[in-house]
């Protein structure tokens, strides 16, 4: 012999990395197609919640976890029902917030199948402010991002409630 060997493990190191690589690139979109199916699913609970009219008060905390929300509550509404709200909160004029907007609002339309409205005039004087309202046929949607330089934070905001018809 030449002192070369008949195997070649250069080769058969490349098949398995090529072979993982297909796998991952079979299953990466079927990741996202199920993140996004469980954001479908958890926008929808928000919404059935919302929807009932009459929100249960302790609906908050298991929100916050179902949205990976940093809180979420109810509150009083103007006409004497009550509405969910989420908060997320990011340093200030973070990158991260405006994507969260961005994802939240895409979700709105594509999975609740919401459209889209004017939005409100009234704010409590944020730095920046921008705001979405959306429609259901059953809910009210208002997403919002905030910038507050005094607290060197951004906050998102998803206020949902039932619609009045």
């Amino acid at each position: 012999m030449d002192g070369q060997s008949i195997s070649r493990p250069e080769r058969s190191r490349q098949f398995p990395d090529r072979v993982i690589v297909a796998i991952l690139a079979i299953l990466m979109p079927l990741d996202a197609l199920a993140d996004e199916t469980s954001r479908c699913a958890d926008l929808k609970v928000l919404v059935e919640q919302a929807s009932t009219k009459s929100v249960l008060l302790d609906a908050g905390a298991s929100l916050a976890a179902t949205l990976n929300a940093e809180h979420c509550g109810t509150a009083l509404t103007q006409s004497g029902s009550r509405e969910l709200h989420c908060r997320w909160s990011f340093a200030y004029r973070a990158a991260e917030a405006e994507a969260t907007q961005d994802r939240l609002a895409s979700d709105i339309r594509n999975c609740l199948n919401a459209a889209k409205v004017a939005p409100e005039q009234g704010v409590n004087h944020p730095d920046t402010y921008d705001q979405q309202l959306f429609r259901t046929e059953d809910a009210e949607l208002s997403l919002s991002q905030k910038d507050k330089a005094a607290l060197q934070r951004t906050f998102v905001f998803l206020r949902t409630a039932a619609r009045t018809k």
